[in-house]
């Protein structure tokens, strides 16, 4: 396309190879028509708080104590440590109180096999998850002077994931495994023998029919109570900067960085109905009682 300022042509009208296009045609009432408002969606900013991992190894933790507390019933105490980043929705002048609970959504016994001579002999585990809930109150800062700050308060709510494996040792005594069993058996059949052979003999064989005997024993899991626990933590900010146009000393932050100790205790309760299960075809022992892995 040319600029009609080089076209040779003297006459104001466009040049036979400059192209043209009319406006295009717009009917009367899409022109009446009033246009939609438009919609700005109000989308809330995603905080990097903590969420539970997806990982398939698991920390080991020694029980700091692991004892009978009576029939059928272990205590056993747990201290696990905890680090998390925290991002708060707004900017914080001062944390004014942390209320925390502590959640436990896993309690998990796993018995140890009794293994074979020369085969290492593994010990009882104990699976632990659950989360800490913190409600986390600050002041944020809605206006300062040089010499006042004023703020309002705002709450906050996270949750801390913790998980781990108790290694329970070797020093318990809890109820034994029961294991299923499938047995094969037949029975003896006589036959006569071909005729080539004495007919005065018979053929003494099995059975060729298949014939199996199942045996299923339902062992029972122990159940898990929360006795007691507490919760020692340290907040530190990462990000604190000078409140600007306030006094000097004060600063606000976003961003904490977390560590805790959670102490607590559970007690674990098994089933001591020895009347429960049969006595077990394995079982070269005459009681039915508690034996070691």
């Amino acid at each position: 396309m040319t600029d009609q300022n080089h076209c040779p042509c003297p006459c104001p009208c466009p040049c036979p190879h400059q192209w043209t296009q009319t406006a295009p045609f717009i009917p009367a009432w899409v022109q009446l028509t009033p246009s939609a408002p438009e919609c700005i969606p109000n989308y809330r900013p995603v905080t990097p708080n903590p969420i539970f991992p997806s990982t398939a190894t698991l920390p080991m933790c020694t029980p700091l104590e692991s004892k009978k507390a009576g029939p059928g019933k272990v205590l056993i105490t747990v201290s696990i440590p905890a680090e998390s980043i925290i991002t708060l929705p707004t900017k914080a002048l001062e944390i004014k109180t942390i209320r925390k609970n502590l959640k436990i959504t896993q309690c998990r016994f796993f018995n140890c096999v009794p293994s074979a001579p020369g085969i290492p002999h593994d010990t009882p585990k104990l699976f632990l998850g659950g989360f800490v809930r913190k409600d986390i109150q600050y002041s944020e800062t809605v206006r300062q002077t040089l010499t006042t700050v004023e703020g309002t308060i705002k709450d906050f709510v996270v949750e801390i994931p913790i998980s781990c494996v108790v290694d329970l040792g070797k020093h318990l005594i809890f109820p034994p495994i029961h294991f299923d069993q499938q047995q094969e058996y037949g029975f003896i059949r006589s036959a006569p023998l071909p005729a080539e052979c004495s007919s005065e003999e018979k053929l003494l064989t099995n059975d060729p029919e298949f014939n199996l005997l199942s045996r299923s024993f339902l062992n029972s899991l122990p159940s898990c109570e929360l006795l007691y626990y507490q919760i020692n933590e340290m907040d530190d900010s990462l990000d604190r900067k000078p409140l600007s146009g306030g006094p000097c000393e004060e600063s606000v932050f976003r961003t904490l960085q977390e560590k805790m100790i959670i102490l607590f205790q559970i007690q674990l309760t098994f089933q001591t109905d020895h009347g429960h299960h049969p006595h077990h075809p394995d079982d070269h022992h005459k009681h039915s009682k508690s034996k070691k892995c």
